[in-house]
């Protein structure tokens, strides 16, 4: 559906034994990408996404497109909470993330 190369890095439901709020999803994410979870973010739309960014010890950015409101996905975790992917790219600096510096 997304056409993306069949080379990319994915990791679905039913590779892992239990769904959000568990933090199996991402845990199997960050060991197929090389990444210690505690380095990586998770990008999530709701309070379970946050709630199992925060199990496996990531940093949780929120997304207000879920129908969850800021509040709720603070509670959650989220570190910061953006109206929808493109205010997040427009902010990443309040992440961290510096590009072409």
């Amino acid at each position: 559906m997304l056409e993306l190369p069949d080379d990319t890095p994915m990791v679905t439901r039913d590779r892992v034994k239990r769904a959000k709020p568990d933090p199996d999803l991402f845990l199997a994410g960050a060991a197929l990408a090389g990444v210690d979870p505690a380095h990586a973010m998770v990008v999530g739309d709701s309070v379970w996404d946050l709630l199992a960014a925060r199990r496996a010890g990531s940093l949780g950015i929120g997304l207000l497109s879920g129908g969850y409101g800021r509040d709720e996905l603070e509670r959650a975790g989220a570190f910061r909470v953006y109206a929808d992917p493109a205010e997040m790219l427009d902010r990443l600096d309040e992440l961290g993330v510096r590009l072409g510096d």
